[in-house]
């Protein structure tokens, strides 16, 4: 007797913490003999580095099986006030809730227009036949990463033990070629790939010339009051804190021109004069967007060294007001 009521409690309770999934936005088919195919709405997310690679995770259930981030557009229920959520909501929701990616701090939305929805079917013994739907329609939205680190390895810029109470839905991220992206995709879903893979050049053009058409060109000084974590960085360094905090408010000029072009990308020339001296460069650099290597000669806080040595580097630019 006592042992059926601790199963019952059990169940109860099991019951009672049992995950409650939002309703999906879902469009139907009006002519359809069996009265409507019905779609679910869904958003994926194509989130772009420098090298206009796309960031995908490995399935945790599935190896060797890559996608980007995706997941269905939340219709009106009480946990959003009884609102549908947009497909730009959802697709910033997805992010951080598979790859810990918070936008205008991660990454920046920079299309949600230009790739028309695609369709897949998703027949078969699982939760999305068995709901009643025929597929889903996949809504594309393009990113671009703004974290410096992470747009060189992903792991260093994802989370992904799952976010918002979610499980987790990647084990491994990646940069990855589209192409590779595409080859690789299980037949199923290789459709809503093929038309990013076809859409990505005109999107990757206008990025480009967006960043183009920002004008860096002048005289720059820096201005200490919006430094961030940079004491901390040069104390990490082993500079000492007194050092440190000399070395992170003092006069810090640029001189920045417009360079010649790399392909479609323009590359600026960068001259940094001693902070005593205007007269005297200290720095000559070509800025350009890629990865690239430093050697800088003489006294330098950032190396704590008064011979210098060489500085790995990543230049991106975005193309985004008050980035």
């Amino acid at each position: 007797h006592c042992r059926t009521n601790q199963v019952t409690m059990k169940n109860q309770a099991s019951e009672a913490y049992k995950k409650v999934y939002a309703p999906s936005r879902f469009v139907v088919d009006p002519d359809d003999d069996t009265g409507g195919s019905k779609w679910r709405i869904a958003v994926a997310c194509a989130v772009l580095n420098s090298r206009n690679e796309l960031l995908v995770g490995e399935r945790s259930r599935t190896k060797d099986a890559w996608q980007a981030p995706q997941g269905g557009v939340d219709g009106a229920w009480e946990r959003n006030n009884f609102q549908e959520e947009t497909i730009a909501e959802a697709a910033a929701r997805e992010l951080y809730e598979e790859m810990g990616l918070r936008c205008k701090q991660h990454v920046i939305l920079v299309d949600q227009d230009t790739i028309e929805p695609v369709r897949y079917d998703t027949s078969g013994d699982n939760w999305l036949t068995r709901s009643g739907f025929t597929g889903q329609e996949l809504h594309w939205c393009i990113f671009r990463c703004t974290g410096g680190r992470g747009d060189t390895d992903a792991n260093l810029l994802c989370d992904l033990s799952g976010n918002n109470g979610e499980e987790a839905e990647f084990s491994r991220a990646q940069w990855m070629p589209i192409k590779k992206v595409v080859d690789e995709m299980w037949p199923g879903k290789q459709g809503p790939y093929k038309t990013l893979q076809k859409s990505l050049p005109s999107i990757v053009r206008r990025w480009e010339s967006n960043c183009d058409a920002l004008d860096f060109t002048g005289m720059w000084s820096r201005d200490a009051s919006m430094n961030e974590n940079a004491i901390e960085a040069y104390v990490a360094r082993g500079i000492p804190l007194e050092k440190a905090t000399r070395g992170a408010n003092e006069p810090y000029i640029q001189q920045w021109t417009r360079g010649q072009q790399n392909g479609s990308q323009t590359i600026w020339n960068v001259k940094t004069f001693d902070k005593d001296n205007l007269n005297v460069v200290r720095r000559d650099l070509d800025y350009r967007i890629a990865q690239w290597k430093e050697l800088f000669l003489g006294d330098s806080l950032l190396f704590n060294s008064e011979s210098g040595g060489f500085l790995e580097r990543q230049t991106a630019f975005v193309a985004e007001p008050q980035a």
